[in-house]
């Protein structure tokens, strides 16, 4: 079961849609393993940049994705936390008798308290640090207590019985 067998996609996009601008994330909504059904896609430039390189990609969005999930399925509750390289990750599960059937994953905001790590962002991406910092300008920052609050008001929404 997926959170498609639950709603259509249309559906699906009415409700991520004001999630998705109020966090000012890309949102996808994913199965139980993290694939990706569907994204609401905005991304800011640093992100569009580590999307189009595969290594990137891997080392900074996947491995966090697959963590983030793994606590979210023994939690049974929202979890926000940094990638690889310190912007904002938030996956909000989506439960269904006990099992979480999908995930929405928003990523890609700057931190309002932790300095995103650029070297490793070069680094992966094979561009020098000054063009990440350059980026990172156009990345707006948020707090995770905020993300927190919209986090925890999907979950209720999308895990009412």
């Amino acid at each position: 079961m997926t959170p498609l067998d639950l709603k259509s996609r249309e559906e699906w996009e009415i409700i991520l849609g004001p999630f998705a601008r109020n966090v000012r994330m890309t949102t996808c909504l994913m199965d139980a393993a993290g694939n990706p059904l569907f994204c609401l896609v905005d991304r800011y430039p640093l992100c569009e940049t580590i999307r189009s390189n595969a290594e990137a990609t891997t080392f900074i969005c996947s491995q966090t994705n697959a963590a983030m999930l793994a606590v979210v399925k023994k939690s049974l509750k929202p979890e926000i936390d940094a990638c690889e390289i310190g912007l904002l990750r938030v996956v909000v599960p989506v439960i269904r008798d006990g099992v979480v059937i999908g995930q929405v994953a928003a990523c890609g905001l700057a931190s309002e308290d932790e300095e995103a790590e650029t070297f490793l962002a070069a680094k992966h991406l094979g561009v020098p640090e000054e063009r990440v910092h350059e980026l990172l300008r156009s990345t707006p920052a948020g707090s995770e207590e905020d993300l927190g609050l919209l986090a925890q008001r999907l979950f209720d929404e999308l895990n009412r019985v």
